[in-house]
Formats: C-alpha cells, sequence, structure tokens
C-alpha cells in the first residue's frame, strides 16, 4: 500500500534525487527537458507539495494548487473549480507501478470529494503530453505560447470519485490542505 502526505523538510534530499534521476531517465529517452524541481513548484503560498511513499521511501512526487494553474486558460475555465497538479516525477526505476496513474487517480478522486470539477496540469514536453493523453487519459485542451517563447500543453482530467484508490493509497492524517478536506468516506 502507498502512502500520500504533504512533504517534510526531511524529504528534500530523497525528493531532489527522485527529480535528478527523472531528469536523467527524460533526457536519455529525448523526452525533452524538465525545467524545473519539484521544490520550486512548491514554493507559492497556494501550492502544497506531497510524497508517495511505499514502505517508507519517497516514490513520487508532485504539487497541488487549489486553482486552475498558469496562464493559458480562458476565462469560463479560470472560473470553474479546478484543482492544479504540477510537476508529477516519479521513480523511473518503477516505471512498471504506473505511479503516475495512482497519482493521477488519487488526485481526481480527492478533487471530486472536494467539489472541484477538474484536475488541470501545464506541461512543455510534446511527448510527455501526448503520454499523458494516451495513457493516462488526461484531456488535451490547447499550447499555448510561454513568455520565453516556448509552448506548454494545457490538459485537465475530469474530477471523479474513484473508490478503488483508496484501497491502493492510504492519505496521512496531515493531507488536510490539498483540495480542501474531502468528508470521510462511508463504509456501507
Amino acid at each position: 500500500m502507498y502512502e500520500i502526505r504533504e512533504m517534510l523538510p526531511d524529504d528534500r534530499p530523497a525528493v531532489t534525487a527522485l527529480w535528478r534521476a527523472r531528469v536523467r531517465w527524460a533526457e536519455d529517452k529525448g523526452i525533452g527537458l524538465i525545467r524545473y524541481c519539484p521544490l520550486t513548484a512548491a514554493e507559492t503560498a497556494a501550492a502544497v507539495p506531497f510524497v508517495l511513499t511505499c514502505d517508507g521511501a519517497v516514490v513520487a512526487t508532485a504539487t497541488i494548487v487549489d486553482q486552475t494553474p498558469h496562464d493559458g486558460w480562458t476565462a469560463r475555465e479560470a472560473a470553474q473549480r479546478a484543482v492544479g497538479l504540477v510537476r508529477i516525477i516519479t521513480d523511473p526505476a518503477l516505471a512498471a507501478d504506473r505511479l503516475s496513474w495512482v497519482i493521477t487517480s488519487w488526485a481526481s478522486d480527492r478533487a471530486a470529494r472536494t467539489g472541484h470539477a477538474w484536475v488541470r496540469m501545464r506541461v512543455a514536453p510534446s511527448q510527455l503530453a501526448l503520454h499523458l493523453s494516451e495513457h493516462l487519459a488526461w484531456e488535451p485542451v490547447r499550447t499555448v505560447r510561454t513568455a520565453d517563447g516556448g509552448t506548454a500543453h494545457l490538459l485537465q482530467h475530469e474530477a471523479r470519485e474513484i473508490p478503488g484508490i483508496r484501497a491502493l493509497v492510504q492519505d496521512a492524517p496531515a493531507m488536510s490542505g490539498v483540495a480542501g478536506t474531502p468528508p470521510p468516506v462511508r463504509n456501507t
């Protein structure tokens, strides 16, 4: 079973090592530049960085923001209840475990249980956007120009309850700041 919890200061070395391993993997696969360490995304007040652990080891990280992230979304889209999922970084040695699917499913379930309609993301590498769309059911919305002249792909995933993910991923008690606090799950 996995546990998901807010990132602690003691997690920084593991998260940095995870990010470096993923950057090397992306370079080797020709996927494109991963520009920022996930710790950079965690430096904004609205962002809550979290880690996914297995047997106490950090195996993935991401940051969730309780709003539609970044420029490029229309006023109508920005007004919709959505959370932003920023910089999913998974251990490339555990690719068979489909950790990006675990995080996407957890975020979708949690967002739905807190009244959000969407989970949204912005990624730069085209190959990554294609992978997210084809393998994890992220819906491509549009490609936009970034301030530095590059491109970014806006993607969204419908928030929906996925009870089975709660059997696979346990929320640590301190996850209250992530996309609100969902109502307790009732066993019927």
